[in-house]
């Protein structure tokens, strides 16, 4: 039986060879265009963390009045699930580009 290998390249992927020479040419020609994928897409995730992370500081602000009632429960509970879909929808995607979890983050 013949050993099978993983591989991140979809035309491996896609045509099961690594030594097929049409895999080897669509790879040699994606590359730049895939490495300016992930720049972007980079660069897009963490401008939508930091948006989804201000609309829940302004979402906290806006609800302060209910701190002292019966429905500020309800107000944490929504802020925690929006939180926890950005945070899962954000590691979803850099995993769907393989990016580093930490790139986004900024230098203290």
């Amino acid at each position: 039986m013949a050993k099978h290998t993983q591989s991140n390249n979809p035309f491996v992927k896609m045509f099961g060879e690594e030594n097929n020479p049409f895999v080897k040419l669509m790879s040699e020609m994606n590359a730049p265009l895939c490495g300016s994928w992930k720049q972007a897409a980079a660069q897009y995730l963490a401008t939508s963390e930091e948006w989804a992370q201000k609309a829940l500081e302004w979402n906290e602000k806006m609800t302060a009045w209910a701190k002292e009632t019966p429905i500020a429960p309800l107000f944490e509970t929504q802020r925690s699930i929006a939180s926890q879909v950005v945070e899962n929808s954000i590691a979803v995607a850099r995993r769907f580009w393989q990016l580093d979890t930490h790139a986004g983050e900024k230098a203290a």
